[in-house]
């Protein structure tokens, strides 16, 4: 009987150590696929990318300083008669382009115009100036701007941008020639905005500019994407961290400059049979790598409204299982996103 005791004392023991051993191997591997493993010298992140997609708000005020020797209390004053198309010799002409909104010389002329919709207008004579209205909600949410666009401005004309809040407190673009002009606000105001196109040298009557007045924030996504990478698994590599492989969108045109990352998806296509997947990402950016649990395509933990999408990634993978001799990840990817409209 004393035999016996000691002869499975002796076969515990050994069981135990097998499990023991076994669950050590098991622990290890799940310890190198968690290892940080530093990308290629390849990847890089534009500094200049970053400030990109930063834009300066306005703040509207009763004493905003304004360049190119205009006087606010002008612009206020608007038109004061309505006027057509004018040659110098004061005759009127038929007018080129037809303009819905005419007569809009002052705030008492001003005509409606929609959120988030571009509007089209012409300049049609010396000294005419376009005043536009909307109503408009006080937010204190920060990420609820609004943006007040002028664009398309013809050839050989400087126009420039004034809004007027409830109170006439205002803000003003004034870039030179026939650039874009661009206000961006956090509403504080609840009530009627006066939008105010001014022309401060040349006027065309035959070419219409851009208006829009809405949400500065824009979503907007790449779409499902190939990476036309190839990862290859193997017994040897089960466990590790694959070398990190660059997918590059710094100079993508589809992607506007100030669009910064809402989620990302990797999704888990290939050929061959594996299991407990974690894919990577990383970012030269804020250089954090960035992770997806077996089973799942969304990219855990990524910051909000801070990751350029315009940048240089390096995506990896590991892997727990596998089931066939060999298995290859093909990888596409999706980036939804949102940006500043300009």
């Amino acid at each position: 009987m004393k035999h016996f005791f000691i002869r499975l004392l002796a076969v515990i023991c050994t069981i135990v150590l097998i499990i023991g051993s076994n669950l050590s191997a098991f622990a290890s591997e799940n310890k190198t696929q968690n290892v940080e493993q530093i990308p290629t010298s390849m990847l890089n992140f534009d500094t200049d990318t970053a400030a990109k997609f930063k834009f300066e708000l306005s703040e509207v005020s009763d004493n905003v300083q304004l360049s190119k020797g205009v006087n606010i209390e002008t612009i206020k004053k608007g038109l004061q008669s309505a006027v057509n198309s004018k040659d110098e010799r004061n005759s009127v002409v038929p007018q080129a382009l037809t303009d819905p909104y005419e007569p809009n010389n002052n705030s008492d002329s001003a005509k409606s115009i929609s959120y988030n919709q571009y509007m089209l207008a012409n300049i049609d004579a010396v000294g005419d100036e376009d005043w536009y209205k909307i109503y408009l909600t006080a937010s204190s949410d920060p990420n609820e701007i609004v943006a007040f666009l002028l664009k398309d401005i013809p050839a050989g004309c400087d126009y420039d941008l004034y809004i007027f809040d409830p109170n006439f407190n205002y803000a003003a673009s004034q870039n030179s020639g026939n650039s874009d002009e661009r206000i961006y606000i956090q509403v504080q105001a609840t009530g009627t905005w006066y939008v105010v196109v001014v022309p401060y040298s040349g006027y065309d009557d035959n070419a219409n500019y851009k208006l829009f007045v809405g949400d500065a924030w824009q979503n907007g996504t790449t779409g499902w994407r190939s990476t036309n990478m190839t990862f290859n698994f193997t017994y040897s590599n089960v466990g590790t961290i694959l070398p990190y492989q660059i997918f590059d969108l710094s100079n993508d045109a589809s992607i506007p400059d100030t669009a910064v990352v809402q989620y990302i998806q990797i999704d888990s296509t290939g050929v061959g049979s594996w299991s407990g997947q974690h894919k990577y990402i990383y970012s030269p950016q804020t250089r954090v790598r960035y992770e997806t649990y077996p089973g799942l395509d969304y990219v855990l933990n990524i910051p909000e409204n801070t990751l350029s999408v315009k940048q240089q990634w390096g995506i990896s993978t590991g892997i727990e299982h596998l089931f066939t001799p060999t298995a290859k990840w093909t990888p596409n990817i999706y980036f939804a996103y949102k940006y500043i409209i300009q």
